[in-house]
């Protein structure tokens, strides 16, 4: 891997991103979804909610305007769709956990809590992308692939929240990630210094080990209650898949260059790894090594942001004199510049967007012209709100017609402030994810948890 200065390597790829230009937009006559189920899905998560007022947008659902933190996303939006005002219900259902808990593990599981237990906090299901990861990843040599933007270094580059995590494979399983992007880069694509007899003498030697680890299981499996039934049958799946991979070799797609400049820590300086982590999920994508993919900003309570100063005058985006950290900044009423650190999220999904666009796969499609991007929140303020999550979803949106902002807030922003965030729109994060299930082909009645009290069916006008 080169060694390039920060200065060069921020004009390429971070702080210097060269976007397309933010031509002015020019509404048009929603034109209809596609109808036909989109290949890929990748979830872009941003930590901490929004500034509500720089995130909705104004005029009316197909002439509309993005305001500050979406701006970014200008060129494309005839090809998305902002939703607001959806609530995620399921921590009402809960009696223990604090609200960053009954957030994270709610908002994308759409259930409660496994056991009302302060000490086994868990979701009783899969998140949504891993449900359609099981549909449509057959075949590759990953279910999914996770990357994180920051969050504590490790030995293997590989990162799993100390608190809680947003992704879960089931009930007790939570998704890992990678966040070290060179460690990614090797675990992927594998080691393009081998040989390839070499490459096959490694293959053989990994493949004999998890063969005999895979026999075990039969004999233990005998001896143990359901629950432990369960968790093994999770923990085989997992390893039936590391098996073929192994077998499978790294494949012969071309791995990307990465470069990262002198002192680059990937736990901290995320205008660098953000780049990165996108580059790598494109080529994976075109590679069809999985088809589901997930980002998200791994460093939710301190980040600093100063590649972000410049653009405030010179002065921290954290004032530390009133405030300890982000995330008690965030706390607050809105904080100017918070929608500085808002916007530059969504200018990192602007160049995912980009690679997707100048990217195809293997059978000669454009990648953005056939992947669903969901762009989420856990909450919609970092006052800990749950209702009015920001969603946007651009690509290929299937039967989900684009080009609209989709407005299920019961009254303005002013109105969900004033009213401390409790204000319900009568819509669910679960009939969101069921739609995503509907746009992937599923036929599916309903997602998660649900009783007579929860909103039934997909999200009203989305399709």
């Amino acid at each position: 891997m080169s060694r390039l200065s920060r200065r060069r390597l921020l004009q390429g790829l971070g702080g210097g991103l060269a976007l397309p230009m933010l031509a002015p937009w020019r509404p048009r006559v929603a034109r209809a979804g596609t109808g036909a189920a989109p290949k890929r899905l990748i979830v872009f998560h941003v930590p901490q909610g929004t500034v509500m007022r720089d995130f909705v947008p104004t005029g009316s659902e197909t002439d509309f305007t993005l305001p500050t933190i979406l701006e970014p996303l200008v060129p494309w939006q005839d090809r998305l769709c902002v939703v607001t005002g959806v609530d995620n219900l399921m921590p009402a259902y809960n009696t223990v956990g604090n609200a960053h808990y009954n957030a994270n593990l709610t908002f994308m599981t759409g259930t409660p809590f496994a056991v009302q237990d302060e000490t086994a906090l868990s979701p009783a299901g899969p998140s949504i992308e891993q449900v359609i990861a099981e549909r449509i990843s057959s075949g590759t040599p990953f279910q999914r692939l996770d990357f994180a933007i920051g969050g504590s270094e490790s030995s293997d580059g590989l990162y799993t929240p100390s608190e809680a995590s947003y992704f879960w494979h089931g009930a007790n399983d939570p998704v890992t990630y990678f966040n070290d992007p060179l460690a990614a880069l090797l675990r992927v694509f594998g080691d393009s210094t081998l040989t390839p007899e070499e490459a096959a003498a490694q293959a053989a030697r990994r493949g004999t080990v998890l063969g005999a680890t895979l026999e075990t299981f039969g004999g233990v499996r005998s001896g143990v209650d359901a629950a432990d039934r369960a968790r093994l049958d999770a923990h085989e799946d997992k390893l039936l898949q590391l098996e073929s991979r192994v077998l499978a070799g790294a494949g012969s797609c071309t791995a990307p260059e990465l470069a990262t400049p002198t002192e680059y820590s990937y736990g901290a300086d995320d205008d660098v790894t953000a780049p990165l982590m996108n580059e790598l999920v494109t080529t994976a994508l075109a590679c069809d090594y999985t088809r589901v993919a997930t980002l998200h900003f791994a460093n939710s309570d301190s980040p600093e942001f100063p590649w972000l100063f410049e653009r405030n005058g010179g002065e921290p985006i954290v004032d530390t004199s009133a405030y300890d950290n982000w995330h008690a900044m965030v706390h607050a009423d809105y904080v100017a510049p918070m929608e500085l650190a808002y916007r530059w999220y969504h200018e990192m999904l602007a160049d995912l967007l980009t690679r997707l666009e100048q990217t195809t796969d293997a059978d000669g499609d454009n990648l953005l012209d056939t992947t669903l991007i969901l762009c989420v929140s856990e909450y919609s303020s970092g006052r800990h709100w749950n209702n009015a999550l920001p969603v946007v979803l651009v690509g290929d949106l299937g039967p989900i017609v684009p080009g609209r902002w989709l407005d299920h807030l019961p009254g303005t922003v002013d109105d969900h402030e004033a009213g401390g965030g409790y204000s319900l729109s009568g819509t669910s994060m679960n009939q969101l994810h069921l739609s995503l299930l509907h746009a992937f082909g599923g036929s599916d009645e309903a997602f998660g948890f649900h009783d007579d009290s929860l909103p039934e069916g997909p999200l009203p006008g989305l399709m």
